[in-house]
């Protein structure tokens, strides 16, 4: 029973950890996910905390066909808080989702995915008289 205990205590310490020393967390992304977007211009972008690595960055941007729709550009820029990015090709309305991987200085992977939606420009409303 006391070992029992004394695992529900480790785990209960492990999960207590501030968050500030969580590392290679996703901070935010653009697009957001789920987000709907009129006006793309054809980069999506991640922001990550802590000590991300330049080994093997990955952005995979495909559409609703699993067609692959991104440049294979993947570029990681430390610094401001490790962003990642990748530009696409021209993308029709329509739903897409984008796959993420990174892999800390201490080798931990985090990676996931995004889904986003471009919609078509509305309309200008011009006055009818």
């Amino acid at each position: 029973m006391s070992k029992l205990i004394n695992l529900a205590v480790s785990v209960l310490l492990v999960l207590a950890s501030p968050a500030s020393h969580a590392e290679g967390v996703l901070l935010k992304s653009d697009p957001k996910h789920n987000a709907e977007v009129a006006n793309f211009d054809g980069t999506v972008k991640f922001w990550f905390s802590g000590n991300v690595g330049e080994r093997s960055p990955s952005v995979v941007v495909v559409d609703a066909q699993g067609k692959r729709v991104d440049n294979g550009d993947t570029r990681l820029v430390l610094g401001e808080r490790h962003r990642l990015t990748a530009t696409t090709q021209p993308l029709p309305p329509g739903p897409y989702a984008v796959r993420y991987r990174v892999i800390t200085e201490d080798g931990l992977v985090v990676s996931g995915i995004s889904k986003f939606t471009v919609v078509a420009a509305a309309a200008s409303t011009e006055a009818k008289p």
